[in-house]
């Protein structure tokens, strides 16, 4: 074979190899950093409880309570929100590179989608939020540790 047959090979295949990279690494990169923020956001948020309700409130320290409560479950939505909203999107518009991660069990889009949830029963007393942070610990597999 001709030298510059096997150099014209050697440049396609790393051109090739470049490109997937590329295409492929980037987001998958990018999916491993947010899984990472919201295992770190799902472990900080899990002791946030929800506020009583505003009619058993009689003392002025009960209601300073709930009103520090209310604060902090608000700011968990928002944050759980948007933490949704970015697996969502990334679901929607990096097909590649889900179709790359679905054999290994990873799925974004149910992640974000329970995440949307979680966040909108945050604030409602009595509301079960396990079945939800399971499905999100499924979705994006990792196990967060049970306190007892």
């Amino acid at each position: 074979m001709q030298w510059y047959v096997t150099f014209i090979t050697i440049a396609a295949t790393g051109a090739f190899g470049w490109l997937a990279l590329e295409l492929l690494g980037q987001p998958i990169r990018k999916f491993f950093d947010l899984r990472r923020l919201v295992v770190h956001q799902m472990l900080f948020l899990a002791k946030v409880p929800a506020p009583q309700p505003r009619e058993t409130c009689v003392t002025f320290e009960q209601i300073q309570r709930y009103d520090i409560d209310l604060k902090n479950v608000r700011e968990a939505q928002r944050l759980l929100r948007d933490l949704g909203s970015h697996m969502l999107a990334f679901g929607e518009s990096e097909a590649a590179a889900c179709i790359a991660i679905q054999p290994f069990g990873y799925d974004p889009s149910a992640a974000g989608r329970s995440l949307i949830d979680l966040s909108n029963i945050l604030d409602r007393h009595g509301t079960d939020r396990t079945a939800l942070c399971k499905t999100v610990e499924e979705a994006l597999r990792f196990k967060l540790a049970k306190s007892t």
